[in-house]
């Protein structure tokens, strides 16, 4: 399973580089006002049903409505990948999603829970994907910081100390949090700082463990443009 699951994460992976309802967030382009607007739809076939989050945008084109087809289009992908994995012997569901946008980033968490027949329990897979609205175009984590090395650096320093609150002490895969891209290339952009997916680093029973590292400790290290995108 374990070896399963690695070969579909690099499968959305390479698709990717190539909910929340009603969230809104309003921008001023000339005199237009420009509202991103989340919603979600459901694909549903023999043994899944999938509620796969979008989001929808009025009255502009350009680098606006790019960056929605952007993110619609990948976040469709891996429903797709992860839909046909569904048959027989294998159920899937909808997992936690999570989105958020404000003027400069449209982001997610998306997941799916699947069952494999005679398996004790489901486990949680999911990918992450965040859209610059002003380009149109995906950001992966190296995009975020003036220097990838010192960002990853301070993302270990706050793993180090919130990963073990989230696991309630319990412990954990501590290589996870090594100074590594692959290990803190989930990512989602929230108000109050930057939201790491680890996935199963502890017991099934802890689930996917995921941090949320605040604005102020990576204020030193992010590209000015990408401060003010994410904080916005």
């Amino acid at each position: 399973m374990g070896q399963q699951r690695k070969t579909v994460h690099l499968l959305l992976a390479m698709v990717l580089a190539a909910l929340t309802l009603g969230a809104v967030s309003v921008v001023a382009k000339g005199d237009i006002i420009v509202g991103f607007r989340s919603s979600t739809y459901t694909l549903e076939g023999y043994n899944y049903k999938v509620d796969v989050p979008r989001f929808d945008i009025d009255g502009v084109d350009g680098a606006y409505l790019q960056a929605r087809d952007v993110f619609n289009r990948s976040v469709r992908r891996a429903a797709d990948i992860y839909i046909a994995r569904a048959g027989d012997h294998v159920d899937v569901k909808t997992g936690t999603n999570y989105v958020y946008t404000n003027q400069q980033v449209l982001s997610t968490k998306f997941s799916v829970s699947i069952y494999n027949e005679g398996a004790a329990h489901p486990y949680e897979d999911f990918i992450t994907h965040n859209t610059r609205t002003e380009t149109g175009k995906a950001l992966v984590l190296r995009d975020l910081f003036t220097n990838v090395d010192s960002g990853l650096s301070v993302l270990q320093q706050q793993a180090a100390i919130l990963v073990p609150k989230a696991t309630d002490g319990e412990p954990y895969y501590k290589d996870a949090l090594l100074p590594k891209e692959d290990n803190y290339r989930h990512w989602a952009v929230a108000k109050d700082g930057l939201r790491v997916y680890f996935g199963e680093i502890a017991s099934h029973a802890a689930g996917n463990i995921m941090i949320t590292v605040p604005w102020q400790a990576l204020d030193k290290v992010l590209k000015p443009d990408m401060k003010a995108a994410l904080t916005a």
